[in-house]
């Protein structure tokens, strides 16, 4: 029920930071991690990694594709 959930509301807002993800659903990092990663296996959901440099923590964000793809993840 969760994975159908966070798949429909990052299909709904396409472009979605993963600590927006945290406060909506209530979940810690380490348990939304494989839950996108089961996600991203099944084809439409992408992570984008922005590393920010050293001084700063990488930005986390998932985006939705219409059309099935291989799963991905891209460092920025």
């Amino acid at each position: 029920m969760i994975l159908k959930r966070l798949s429909n509301y990052i299909e709904t807002h396409q472009y979605v930071a993963e600590s927006r993800l945290l406060t909506t659903f209530h979940i810690s990092r380490e348990g939304v991690a494989p839950m996108l990663a089961i996600l991203m296996k099944r084809g439409h959901i992408q992570k984008i990694v922005n590393s920010r440099g050293d001084k700063l923590s990488a930005q986390i964000f998932y985006t939705w594709q219409k059309d099935k793809v291989i799963p991905l993840v891209t460092f920025v």
